[in-house]
């Protein structure tokens, strides 16, 4: 999910405060240091409490795949001067494992706590689509939620190329693991396969 800086004629720059809700991570603005949470999509401390972020449209991809339809990107260099190895995920270990390192509360058992997820919302219905059922689908999933028709692209390798209504307009959605998501959207119904969900 990205989120437009823009609130209330105001232009936000954002740092990661190393704080946690439900065990995801808290930003801050530099401007007036509220506490913004992501899966909330608003601010949840400090004097904007309260304001919500603006959703913007975006796509997951991988670098081979924008290469392929953007061939002329340049990159960032990884020749920072800091002696850090970024081909090295420092989260690697903590995905493998099973274990949930802060606590947030109650898990339901539909999936495991760490299985990825690709959650959306719409008319405050929430449901969840495994990334392992996804993978499956090799083209365009159609679904429903609220009474609203989805399509979910999924590339030929697997990949979620996008998730958009009848129209072909891009819906929001957010990859998260299941335990995140599920926290803080308690009532979430989840896909269980083709035309079925729960």
């Amino acid at each position: 999910m990205v989120y437009s800086r823009e609130t209330d004629g105001r232009t936000l720059t954002f740092g990661v405060s190393g704080l946690l809700y439900k065990s995801n991570v808290l930003l801050y603005d530099h401007q007036s240091e509220s506490l913004w949470s992501q899966l909330m999509e608003q601010a949840i401390a400090g004097p904007l409490a309260g304001r919500r972020l603006t959703k913007l449209e975006s796509r997951r991809t991988t670098w081979e795949a924008w290469r392929r339809r953007y061939p002329h990107t340049e990159a960032l260099s990884r020749d920072t001067g800091y002696p850090r190895d970024y081909a090295v995920d420092p989260y690697e270990g903590y995905a493998r494992s099973l274990g949930i390192w802060f606590p947030v509360g109650d898990v339901r058992t539909d999936l495991s706590p760490k299985e990825m997820v690709v959650g959306i919302k719409i008319a405050g219905k929430a449901k969840a689509y495994p990334v392992s059922e996804l993978r499956n689908v090799r083209g365009t999933l159609q679904d429903e939620i609220a009474g609203e028709a989805i399509r979910i692209e999924v590339s030929p390798r697997g990949e979620v190329g996008g998730v958009e209504d009848r129209q072909g307009r891009p819906i929001p959605h957010i990859f998260s693991y299941w335990f995140a998501w599920q926290a803080f959207h308690p009532e979430t119904e989840v896909y269980q396969g083709r035309g079925h969900g729960r």
